[in-house]
């Protein structure tokens, strides 16, 4: 069995991710870290050097390619996933899929200023992607957690809710 966290940037997946990952004893394939590693460079440099449309195409491509064939992993995909279809369908197939539901206040305050190579964010405000991005993240779900708690609660949550 396998575990994909979605949702917005700061809602806590990759915090989530480490918790879950420790309490089942499954692997974290961090989306995020994994690119940065292999494209050798911070995702904000690879989100300006792409553009958000080769990026959404190479994350997608990446998340099918680190997925498969793999078991007792827990997936914690950038916020942007959601816009590729191929890959959220592959992801929803492979394992069971949890939206960390977070108000757009929460991430706000989580993300602050840092630039996190957020797709999309150049173009139109945090607020238009959150109400963008939603629906979305409610499509792909196989469940929703509220994530405007602490991220031991949520990942308790997710662990009795998919074992």
């Amino acid at each position: 069995m396998n575990i994909t966290l979605i949702g917005m940037p700061g809602a806590g997946k990759s915090s989530v991710g480490r918790i879950l990952a420790t309490q089942l004893g499954y692997e974290v394939v961090d989306f995020d870290r994994e690119m940065e590693k292999v494209y050798k460079a911070p995702l904000q440099s690879l989100v300006d050097t792409w553009g958000d449309s080769l990026f959404i195409e190479r994350e997608g491509a990446f998340a099918i390619s680190v997925t498969e064939g793999r078991d007792n992993i827990i997936i914690s995909p950038g916020g942007s996933i959601v816009y590729h279809s191929g890959a959220m369908n592959h992801l929803r197939e492979h394992s069971s899929v949890a939206y960390l539901q977070a108000p757009l206040s929460l991430v706000e305050a989580r993300i602050g200023t840092i630039p996190r190579g957020i797709i999309g964010l150049k173009a139109k405000t945090l607020a238009d992607l959150f109400a963008e991005r939603v629906p979305l993240y409610e499509h792909y779900a196989h469940q929703t957690f509220d994530a405007n708690q602490d991220a031991d609660a949520v990942a308790n949550k997710i662990a009795r809710a998919f074992s």
